[in-house]
């Protein structure tokens, strides 16, 4: 049986028991307002679901997939402020709202992880990857540790991301694993960013969230945007106009 189709049936029937449940609650009062928040508790638990599993999606629906989770949030957050505008909000309800838009946001990180097979391993920079864009004409940000460094085992020597963690066409990320190999590789929530600080024995190397500033140096770089080439300058004609059309 579809693991997704037992999850999203349990949900449902904990959901249903819950509005079946709420259906006998006061009409009058805080209790009253929760009896009208029903639909907007189950909406916001039905998306922060749905977005665990959005990678399901075809890469082409991904995007799309975001807009409406947000626009859902967004409606729902407001209709519980309809509703209890005239009273404090119970923090319950403003959690689900906040967990909903913390799912939405992990979707935006997702990406995939290259970490090499050998211990210790020397890392091959950003060039194949960038080769990858080029070739691909991939929309992509990528991030790698510089070539030549000696990364231990199993951390990761890179990370790639789709546009707002979308994942990559197949044809993409097959050819973006043979970029990388003697790499194993798979689709991950967030980056690991990997960080170096000296040590009485050497060197350590730890990973951690990015952004981190107490772990030492990133080693993660992204890859600098190649900036397009600016147009050349017409040049001027003396004497006479250019003929329409030329150069």
């Amino acid at each position: 049986m579809d693991v997704r189709v037992t999850t999203w049936s349990s949900l449902l029937a904990v959901w249903s028991d819950f509005a079946r449940a709420a259906g006998a609650l006061p009409k009058d009062g805080n209790l009253g307002l929760l009896r009208r928040s029903v639909p907007a508790i189950i909406g916001l638990q039905a998306v922060t679901h749905a977005l665990e599993h959005i990678d399901q999606l075809p890469p082409e629906e991904y995007s799309s997939g975001q807009d409406r989770a947000s626009l859902t949030i967004r409606t729902l957050a407001t209709e519980l402020e309809s509703i209890w505008r005239d009273d404090a909000m119970p923090k319950s309800l403003r959690e689900l709202t906040s967990d909903a838009a913390a799912a939405l946001e992990q979707t935006r990180g997702a990406g995939y992880e290259f970490v090499p097979e050998t211990d210790p391993a020397v890392a091959p920079g950003h060039a194949p990857l960038e080769a990858w864009k080029a070739r691909r004409s991939a929309a992509a940000r990528v991030f790698a540790v510089g070539q030549g460094k000696r990364v231990r085992a199993g951390l990761p020597v890179a990370f790639v991301a789709g546009v707002g963690g979308r994942p990559l066409a197949r044809e993409d990320l097959l050819d973006l694993a043979a970029s990388m190999p003697g790499c194993l590789w798979r689709r991950v929530a967030r980056m690991r960013q990997v960080y170096e600080s000296p040590d009485p024995r050497g060197v350590r190397q730890v990973e951690g969230d990015a952004g981190r500033t107490d772990l030492g140096s990133a080693l993660l770089v992204e890859s600098a945007p190649v900036p397009e080439p600016k147009p050349a300058p017409l040049a001027t004609v003396s004497g006479a106009n250019a003929a329409r059309g030329s150069l």
